[in-house]
């Protein structure tokens, strides 16, 4: 059976609306760029969907971002051909989401 993986991220919102972040796993020791435009400009929250890009052994991946608000904290899902391909939660401080994912 596969390890799933786990790990953490951060993103800071654009004057655009948009995206820009770091994450790593507890499977590498370095810690890579994500980026994710809004399918929507103009929302200040966090809220919303957005497409995510990222690379994983030099080789691009692409998800769909979906942020919810669930009280102070944020579900978030990254699906690829609508199936789930990470699942995460995370938290504001300083007006940078921070959190944690996993494969489901």
């Amino acid at each position: 059976m596969a390890k799933k993986i786990r790990g953490r991220f951060y993103f800071k919102k654009t004057t655009n609306g948009n995206l820009i972040g770091e994450w790593s796993n507890y499977e590498d020791a370095h810690i890579y760029t994500e980026g994710a435009d809004a399918k929507l400009p103009g929302n200040e929250n966090y809220d919303g969907y957005y497409f995510s890009t990222w690379q994983e052994n030099g080789v691009p991946q692409f998800a769909e971002l979906e942020i919810k608000r669930d009280g102070s904290k944020f579900s978030m899902v990254w699906r690829e051909n609508e199936t789930n391909k990470f699942v995460g939660e995370a938290m504001l401080c300083d007006n940078v989401l921070i959190g944690d994912y996993y494969q489901p």
